[in-house]
């Protein structure tokens, strides 16, 4: 046997080998054979080549005002170290109407045919950014069944490479005996690749918005502003409210009519975040996580960004209270928050701030703070403001190779 059959046949030393290899060549090495492909695709490559597998190394993000929406997507990297940054635009797939990203998942993301109606049908597909590999989802339903209301990716490659998606639909969007309206759940799995039925028709309030969820524990989980917040257990196919942190108003604020709010919900290294104001000038937030059995949250952080706002004196300007670019600004401060970010070490712990013209890094723990980038110019977006993304618009960049599908 040759020296190079050698090294070809022994994978742990062609392991040490491929892992110092730029990501576009291990792509181009996985045509070599199924063997190599394989190796490449396996979950314990992707923890050599990434070993923290809950590594957040940048948020994707796409501007919130784009009445014709943007094919572009800007990069925020949150590493220390250098990161490549993922395509600008989702032009793998020849689409008429390409595609936008509505959630990400464990370094996959779940893309819908570019629309603003989450009752228009559209086509779906999943993303890995980092090897631009993509699996095109069958369509949901047929014309009749349209009437989206929530949907969600649920992906855990430690435990499968197999991926699911859920959503709630309805057939028509009929009012029953002022009740509501009737919804139904569909799983579609990447191992049987079909669209099923799960459980009965359910009633949900007419008005009742959302979107994608977030997955979490082995649920996705969806929250809404006026009505019940969701939990939908994948394995077992069971779908629950979920509990909420306390929004009425505490005695303690001594402010008339003063109700809090949330202002981020999202998921982190296993952690369940749900992020609510505490004063009626936005400056001062509760950081709550849910415990993993569902029977409540606790406070893990406090916020205080008076030390922010005296530094960036920029985000001290009065906003438009009808204006939807201010909807988590409040009355007081430009700013929005992208992201509750959970480290190995939680005293790395942190929070990201868009603020105008700049993204911001916030410590949870001894509360100190860095800038992570400005925006060029050409985001000043809307009446120069430079104030144009939201964490409903901002997704977990997170590095894999692992197989999915």
């Amino acid at each position: 046997m040759s020296s190079s059959e050698a090294v070809a046949s022994n994978d742990g030393l062609l392991t040490e080998i491929l892992v110092h290899l730029p990501i576009k060549s291990l792509m181009k090495f996985k045509c070599i054979s199924k063997h190599w492909q394989s190796l490449i695709s396996s979950p314990g490559f992707s923890r050599c080549l990434y070993p923290d597998s809950y590594l957040v190394s940048g948020l994707i993000l796409r501007p919130t005002y784009d009445c014709v929406i943007k094919k572009e997507y800007d990069f925020v990297p949150l590493k220390y170290t250098s990161t490549t940054a993922p395509s600008r635009s989702l032009t793998f797939v020849n689409h008429p109407s390409g595609f936008i990203i509505l959630q990400s998942c464990n370094g996959l993301l779940l893309c819908a045919s570019s629309i603003s109606d989450w009752n228009i049908p559209c086509d779906y597909c999943i993303y890995n950014p980092t090897s631009h590999e993509f699996v095109t989802v069958p369509t949901l339903g047929d014309e009749n069944s349209r009437f989206i209301r929530r949907i969600g990716l649920a992906y855990d490659p430690a435990k499968s490479s197999h991926f699911k998606i859920v959503c709630i639909r309805s057939d028509s969007l009929e009012v029953i005996q002022n009740a509501g309206i009737s919804y139904q759940i569909e799983v579609y799995s990447s191992q049987t690749g079909s669209w099923r039925l799960s459980g009965v028709p359910f009633v949900l309030p007419y008005n009742s918005q959302y979107g994608a969820g977030v997955f979490w524990n082995g649920a996705i989980h969806w929250i809404s502003h006026c009505h019940a917040c969701l939990c939908f257990k994948v394995d077992e196919e069971q779908l629950q409210e979920m509990p909420m942190p306390p929004l009425t108003r505490d005695p303690a604020d001594r402010i008339e009519g003063f109700m809090r709010s949330f202002v981020y919900f999202g998921e982190s290294r296993e952690h369940l975040h749900f992020v609510v104001n505490v004063d009626n000038h936005s400056k001062k937030f509760d950081v709550y996580e849910m415990q993993r059995d569902y029977s409540g949250y606790f406070v893990k952080y406090r916020v205080d960004l008076d030390v922010i706002i005296a530094a960036f004196p920029e985000m001290d300007v009065p906003s438009d209270e009808d204006d939807f670019l201010f909807f988590y600004a409040f009355d007081c401060y430009k700013y929005s928050i992208l992201g509750i970010i959970r480290e190995a070490n939680d005293e790395e712990s942190y929070m990201v701030l868009h603020i105008p013209g700049k993204v911001i890094r916030y410590k949870l723990n001894d509360k100190t703070f860095t800038k992570i980038c400005d925006f060029h110019p050409g985001h000043e977006d809307v009446e120069g403001s430079q104030l144009e993304f939201t964490r409903l618009h901002a997704y977990h960049y997170m590095e894999t190779l692992a197989r999915f599908g």
